[in-house]
């Protein structure tokens, strides 16, 4: 039944997106009142559960689609709180609770010690592309995905390094960390960034009688690939020298 219930776009998307979280990573779907943690490479942990219908219904329908693709939950030492009292509440607590579990992650910063990844220059930070990876589907065949991270040089942030090296960060703790503002952008390939426009951002574009552009697969000005999280967005440029 399970694997009637998920087509393999949706498959594709989790096995995807739990291959590239970090170890102890967390991953929190979004309005499900669910969190999880990367155990190992096999293995989620349901940490914490709203307690609301919903919300186990969400939890079960997880489950079934990582049973598909061979991820196994575990779901014996769960916390189980009170549902807040409204949507807005419900997000502000998401947010603060993701906060703050991001502020702990470090890495090691080259000289034997931590850094916490927060307190980074993570507005030095661009989207990298690593390569093409094959994955096998339940049903024995297999399709590519595209690897990606965000790539911060630590020349960025240690004095007098001549590194090549580089922080590696999933995106999605990126995003968390560094907020959309910097998440939904990339490097062009001549030194600029192209960054997604708000809805604010095109209004005032459209008003001021400008345009800016339409970004798929590949950028349109430099044919350099773009992130996956930016395809389908309307962009603006932000030339290299104008970077505060």
């Amino acid at each position: 039944m399970s694997e009637e219930e998920f087509g393999p776009e949706l498959r594709v998307w989790i096995l995807e997106h739990f291959q590239t979280m970090a170890p102890s990573a967390i991953w929190r779907p979004e309005g499900t009142g669910l969190r999880y943690c990367k155990k190992d490479e096999t293995t989620l942990t349901l940490q914490h559960r709203v307690d609301h219908p919903d919300s186990l219904h969400h939890h079960e329908r997880i489950k079934r689609l990582c049973d598909v693709v061979n991820i196994e939950i575990e779901d014996d030492d769960v916390m189980v709180t009170s549902p807040a009292l409204s949507a807005e509440e419900a997000y502000m607590l998401e947010i603060q609770e993701r906060q703050q579990i991001a502020a702990g992650w470090t890495v090691p910063d080259g000289e034997g010690k931590e850094v916490r990844l927060v307190d980074l220059p993570l507005d030095k930070a661009y989207p990298k592309y690593l390569g093409d990876r094959e994955i096998l589907l339940d049903d024995g065949n297999t399709t590519t995905i595209e690897d990606w991270a965000v790539a911060l040089p630590y020349a960025a942030f240690r004095v007098s390094d001549d590194t090549d090296e580089e922080v590696m960060m999933n995106p999605d703790d990126y995003n968390l960390m560094a907020g959309d503002g910097l998440f939904m952008r990339y490097l062009n390939g001549r030194g600029d960034w192209v960054k997604a426009m708000t809805r604010a951002e095109m209004l005032e574009t459209a008003e001021a009688g400008a345009t800016g552009i339409l970004v798929g697969k590949t950028c349109p000005l430099t044919q350099v690939k773009v992130p996956p999280w930016m395809w389908g967005t309307y962009c603006d440029i932000i030339r290299g020298d104008e970077e505060e």
